[in-house]
């Protein structure tokens, strides 16, 4: 019992150093140029930035709404279902609200989809 949770940690500890140290790797041994001012301009074209910086395109929110509970909800209540009669009724309950705010996220996104493209 207490090498599986060893196990986690050392998993854990591995999965979080190695990504860091291949970052740090790579910052340490990159060659570090000053480049051209007006190609570090935004939008590398050397033109002034117009507006407000910190408008984000909602274009694909929609989509993304539509895609968790479609793809991944189904895959969590595929997997659920396999020990469905051995567990307690609460996790039962806890699946039919996930399905609850699955239905109300891809309705939203609908709405928002259809809104958008004028219908």
């Amino acid at each position: 019992m207490l090498y599986d949770y060893v196990a986690l940690v050392f998993f854990g500890i591995v999965s979080i150093l190695f990504p860091l140290s291949i970052v740090l790797t790579s910052m340490s041994i990159r060659k570090r140029k000053e480049g051209n001012s007006v190609k570090s301009a935004p939008y590398e074209s050397g033109e002034e930035s117009i507006g407000e910086g910190r408008i984000v395109d909602t274009e694909y929110l929609p989509f993304m709404m539509l895609f968790l509970p479609l793809e991944v909800v189904s895959i969590l209540i595929l997997m659920w279902s396999e020990y469905a009669y051995e567990t307690p009724y609460a996790y039962g309950v806890a699946v039919v609200g996930l399905l609850g705010i699955s239905a109300l996220f891809s309705a939203v996104g609908y709405k928002v989809i259809g809104d958008n493209h004028g219908t």
